[in-house]
């Protein structure tokens, strides 16, 4: 079975970076008020600017260094650094809950994983990652019927994720569906899975 964790994000969104890009001072406050006023009003808008690049400068601390604990297997402490980006992120809500399931679903605690999936996809329900990482906690949870569904929700929103397909055929196997975990297979190989293509030979001796 194949997992997916998410390519690493570096740097700031591109919802923040513009949301960064409109933050102007007020000109229906500048225009006809004194030089004193327009000079506070410049250091408040710098200020608060300041506040926010430091804020997102911090988010991306933390949840790069969640990334990289995860990536060495040290789960326990990637949650921590999840929960502190949480707090400073607005915007990447369905990117952080979907790797912190992934660092619970690696700890075997999938009920805690699936509420994390639960929760990207309450925010944002195209989020294909969410749907394909719960599938996957799911499956190890051994909810065969929950992870097709999901696996069967990321196809129909990517009818070319060739690791949807070969999951599926995985979790259709282990549920005696051979007839379906072939077809899935041939669907993974045509999409250039070459272990699909491999598994789907040998199957078919």
């Amino acid at each position: 079975m194949k997992l997916c964790n998410t390519a690493l994000a570096i740097g700031i969104s591109a919802v923040t970076a513009a949301g960064l890009s409109l933050l102007k001072v007020n000109k229906a406050l500048v225009i006809g008020s004194t030089a004193v006023v327009v000079g506070s009003g410049l250091m408040i808008c710098f200020s608060e600017r300041k506040h926010l690049n430091t804020k997102v400068r911090d988010y991306e601390y933390f949840f790069n260094r969640a990334q990289d604990k995860f990536e060495l297997a040290n789960y326990e402490e990637a949650i921590l650094d999840y929960d502190k980006a949480l707090e400073l992120s607005p915007n990447e809500i369905c990117l952080i809950y979907s790797m912190r399931g992934n660092a619970k679903r690696n700890l075997g605690d999938f009920d805690g994983a699936i509420s994390d999936q639960n929760i990207a996809l309450a925010f944002d329900p195209l989020y294909t990652d969410g749907y394909f990482n719960r599938s996957s906690a799911k499956f190890q949870k051994r909810d065969f019927d929950g992870a097709i569904r999901d696996y069967s929700q990321v196809i129909k929103m990517n009818p070319k994720d060739s690791d949807a397909f070969f999951n599926r055929a995985y979790v259709k196997k282990e549920v005696g569906d051979m007839k379906g975990a072939y077809e899935d297979w041939r669907k993974a190989a045509a999409l250039g899975d070459d272990e699909a293509a491999k598994l789907l030979k040998e199957h078919c001796k």
